[in-house]
């Protein structure tokens, strides 16, 4: 059967599942006498009696296309189920991208919960960089399926096109009203409402891996910072030791300065010397500590003068006597 025998209403509806062209965006389009969907894998145009599939762009997966081209010829031969032949076809599609969602969730789970149990254990730079990626991977998907989820709700939300959905009793010449659509309303529901437990899941997981690449985070700049604060205080203990050694060069010179009389001179001078670094040594550590301290409030704030305040308020005030 050839595309110019089929009645639809607007041409350019087939661009929508045109297979050399890639649309991210799930579609389900309802004309005069057709059904167009466009989701994730699956591109079709279904009829009261007739579904034409399409192939699909980059689809790779051939065990889900060939097991959801097993349900649907199972399902549409089906004669048990009450429902119209294009509900048969509108829920095996459904069922498989359903399906195709659910896989992709579980393996993005396993990677990413395995990740994060990992980097309990150590932290380093491939696990890092492969949490980065696995997080634009579940972000990529989270989008799809919020897409899946919105194009259900927007079929939802047009009583007219749920009711022109009806193609074989608009076939067969049985009015309905727009109202008139609660079997496939119910039908859509379903399929949305668990489309809408795997974005939330999705949500959940992201918020994990947000929550972890920002622990990470705090935990690579401590380590950054306490190799600073290690590399500052190794400066200033060479700083102490270059104090004590520029004391020890001044009075190496060979110049007289009387002292190397004294007997006890070497070792007041050694003394010294050692007094002299150990003070330049503590004392640069001791501003390293008192800047490293962090607080909520700002160390520079003055703290209030009790007794000024006490003066200026009383001075300001107005006393009325009855």
């Amino acid at each position: 059967m050839s595309l110019t025998s089929l009645t639809i209403s607007l041409p350019r509806d087939l661009r929508k599942i045109d297979s050399r062209i890639p649309n991210l965006v799930p579609t389900i389009l309802v004309r005069k006498e057709a059904i167009l969907v466009n989701i994730l894998h699956i591109r079709a145009l279904i009829k009261a009696d007739t579904v034409i599939l399409f192939d699909t762009y980059g689809s790779t997966d051939s065990r889900l296309h060939s097991v959801f081209l097993y349900h649907l010829e199972h399902n549409l031969r089906s004669k048990t189920s009450g429902l119209p032949y294009e509900f048969r076809a509108v829920e095996s599609i459904l069922l498989s991208v359903l399906s195709a969602l659910e896989a992709e969730m579980v393996f993005i789970r396993n990677l990413v919960g395995g990740l994060l149990a990992e980097l309990e254990d150590d932290i380093d730079h491939d696990r890092f960089k492969r949490l980065l990626h696995y997080s634009r991977r579940l972000a990529s998907f989270q989008n799809r399926a919020k897409l899946v989820q919105e194009a259900l709700e927007e079929v939802l939300e047009q009583d007219q096109d749920l009711a022109a959905m009806y193609l074989t009793d608009k076939r067969n010449g049985v009015p309905r009203y727009h109202d008139d659509h609660e079997e496939l309303e119910v039908l859509l529901e379903s399929f949305s409402k668990q489309v809408e437990e795997i974005v939330n899941e999705a949500e959940n997981i992201q918020s994990n891996v947000q929550s972890t690449q920002e622990i990470v985070e705090l935990i690579l700049d401590s380590n950054r910072n306490a190799l600073l604060a290690l590399d500052l205080k190794i400066s200033i203990l060479t700083m102490g030791i270059g104090v004590g050694t520029l004391l020890a060069g001044i009075f190496g010179m060979n110049l007289k300065s009387h002292i190397e009389e004294h007997e006890w001179a070497f070792y007041a001078m050694g003394a010294a010397t050692i007094a002299f670094s150990l003070g330049a040594a503590m004392l640069g550590t001791r501003r390293l500590a008192r800047i490293r301290k962090v607080g909520l409030s700002n160390g520079n704030r003055r703290k209030p003068e009790k007794g000024r305040w006490s003066l200026f308020s009383l001075r300001g005030r107005r006393y009325e006597w009855p």
